[in-house]
């Protein structure tokens, strides 16, 4: 008999919702909602973005609804002056962080790390743009899951994102700084890494296990 998954109390749809993705004979062993590092970089270069062709047809003006594209443009030419003050803000509160942080990721866009960052930031398929920050990682005794996590669990399904097999990640050996508590590291064969943040501080022993396991 196998064990029960193990699995946050309060996000246990995720159970279902990963069950319903797995292969014939293939076992659950948990499945955890994890973050990107807040410095992981949250701008994904144009040249390695995927086509979203599904976000982009929902975001068309189409038919009555064209008679609001004049308005759209309006509202977008007078909200891009604040946009690039806040922009310019962001990116220096980022590097004055990264001062104090450290490195938080290694291998660049074209490692599995780079994918890992990739897949998340791209989201699902009708997530508009490239700045989706929360998973969840499902763990199996076969391969380790990259989900998406809806809005509304009880109405819409997690989809599969991406997949990694087993002996293709596992817990970073060398220790990230002590005063990152929330902090996880994944590493991958090609010597790229990732840090992640778990959901809680209380399940980075569950987050950690799982890595561990693969």
């Amino acid at each position: 008999m196998h064990p029960s998954p193990v699995v946050p109390e309060r996000d246990a749809w995720l159970v279902a919702h990963s069950s319903a993705l797995l292969r014939p004979g293939e076992t659950l062993r948990g499945v955890l909602p994890v973050r990107l590092d807040p410095l992981v970089p949250d701008v994904v270069p144009r040249r390695h973005r995927r086509p979203k062709p599904e976000a982009e047809e929902a975001g068309r003006f189409t038919g009555w609804g064209r008679i609001f594209l004049p308005v759209a443009w309006v509202m977008w030419l007078c909200s891009l002056p604040a946009g690039l003050l806040e922009r310019g803000a962001h990116h220096t509160w980022y590097e004055v962080r990264r001062i104090f942080r450290g490195r938080v990721w290694e291998g660049g866009w074209n490692s599995t790390a780079g994918w890992f960052v990739l897949t998340t930031r791209t989201g699902a398929p009708l997530d508009r743009g490239y700045r989706t920050n929360e998973i969840a990682l499902a763990c199996t005794e076969q391969r380790l899951l990259l989900l998406s996590k809806p809005v509304t669990p009880e109405r819409e399904a997690s989809q599969l994102l991406g997949e990694l097999p087993r002996g293709q990640f596992a817990l970073r050996s060398a220790p990230h700084p002590p005063r990152h508590r929330d902090r996880v590291d994944i590493a991958f064969p090609d010597g790229s890494w990732l840090a992640l943040e778990a959901g809680e501080r209380r399940q980075v022993p569950l987050l950690t296990g799982l890595l561990s396991a693969a």
